[in-house]
């Protein structure tokens, strides 16, 4: 299979990187008319119209589902979109975030073939490629909301905490990571754990400058800030002890990785019919039933080989690697970060980790020496049809009505 240690595989990995982000553009530009066009996109796009129009850079976002208003940043970012690719109509503005997106995929690529030190491009390399064509990162890349831009700005941010050790690269971490906080809150549990495992496990890092560029990121905060704080106790109570022991963060993290997290968008009734697609002659072929089989398949006997290779899955705490300090971050400290605050975790917070949760699935894969990137190849296709499938899916029957993708924009009553 793939390695990167000579010139032969090297150009395969390019072929294969080539071909995975090619589908990445494909799947995340086709049917712009299919898009998702609920009251937050509604809101979005009516926003990012209105801008420098006929209102004001407004200070603060959207209320969120805990009844808090978001951070101005929120909605500054379908502004820019807006004028950067002149998007007039909500299928052009979800197209500017699909390319945004898309370009945050050539910026891990980059990264990952060129930056990372090279025995940690393998991981990297192939999470770009999972990234590219996952159902999640699909259903989440095409949508007009806050959080769907975080991964060009996740990539930013790694990029920049590579570089921690020199001033630019500090400087620009603290930075990036209080933007993308604003972009979505879910991006403040990010820098934290991130911040927190640095300091426990690492400690070297150009920390005046990460406090400069820190404190600039934090100026378009302000308004939120007194906001919040003149608005102390006036959330829907929304905290629960509950979600303290209920483990979604992991749950999610896990579906996401292996492509199994389409749920939440059709709901179990839709689930269970998509399950019998695609339909050949009238006939239900169940294929996306299969191939859903297939990964968890591959995914047990990765589970099992990675749990035999390393003795267990705690070892990889004491991974001072670039990669293990910062899957570990992400994976459980912003994880513990979240479920300690006691409200419902939903899915889309964790598109803050991208792309980490599929470097964790690649990772587990590749202690298999002889069959584990057999396994991860399967799982990777597997993923690729069912995104596909999908779409088609959501073009078929104009939207999912009945899940919480609704009906899709172009099949919208005026």
């Amino acid at each position: 299979m793939f390695e990167l240690s000579n010139k032969t595989s090297s150009k395969n990995w390019l072929l294969f990187l080539s071909l995975s982000l090619l589908l990445g553009v494909l799947l995340r530009l086709s049917f712009p008319g299919d898009i998702e066009y609920k009251e937050d996109e509604q809101y979005m796009f009516a926003t990012s119209q209105a801008i420098g129009v006929t209102q004001p850079w407004p200070e603060l976002g959207m209320v969120s589902g805990g009844q808090v208003k978001n951070p101005g940043m929120s909605v500054w970012v379908f502004a820019v979109l807006a004028k950067v690719f002149h998007a007039t109509t909500p299928p052009e503005l979800a197209q500017a975030v699909g390319i945004l997106n898309i370009l945050g995929l050539l910026a891990l690529a980059f990264f990952s073939l060129r930056l990372l030190p090279e025995k940690e491009r393998l991981a990297w390399c192939w999470a770009t490629a999972f990234a590219a064509v996952s159902p999640a990162a699909i259903l989440f890349q095409r949508k007009i909301w806050a959080q769907s831009t975080l991964p060009f700005f996740c990539v930013l941010l790694w990029i920049a905490w590579h570089y921690r050790k020199e001033k630019a690269g500090a400087f620009f971490w603290g930075l990036v990571g209080l933007c993308l906080a604003q972009v979505h809150m879910s991006g403040f549990f990010l820098i934290a754990g991130l911040f927190l495992w640095t300091v426990y496990r690492d400690k070297k890092a150009q920390w005046g400058f990460w406090i400069a560029g820190s404190l600039v990121g934090a100026v378009p905060l302000i308004p939120w800030l007194k906001y919040l704080f003149s608005n102390a106790g006036s959330g829907s109570g929304l905290l629960d002890w509950f979600w303290l022991f209920y483990p979604k963060y992991w749950i999610y993290w896990l579906t996401d990785a292996l492509g199994l997290g389409l749920q939440h968008s059709l709901k179990w009734a839709g689930l269970f019919d998509f399950m019998r697609y695609p339909v050949i002659g009238g006939m239900n072929s169940c294929l996306v039933g299969l191939l859903h089989v297939l990964i968890l398949v591959c995914a047990v006997r990765i589970f099992i080989a990675a749990k035999r290779a390393s003795g267990g899955f705690l070892k990889g705490l004491g991974d001072s690697s670039e990669t293990g300090l910062a899957l570990n971050s992400v994976l459980i400290v912003s994880g513990v970060l979240m479920t300690l605050c006691c409200f419902k975790i939903n899915q889309h917070y964790l598109i803050m980790s991208f792309p980490l949760e599929w470097v964790w699935l690649a990772r587990l894969g590749l202690r298999d020496a002889r069959s584990g990137q057999r396994y991860l190849m399967l799982i990777w296709v597997a993923q690729a049809l069912i995104s596909a499938w999908f779409l088609i899916y959501v073009h078929v029957h104009h939207g999912i009505p009945a899940g919480d993708y609704g009906t899709a924009y172009q099949y919208q009553i005026p």
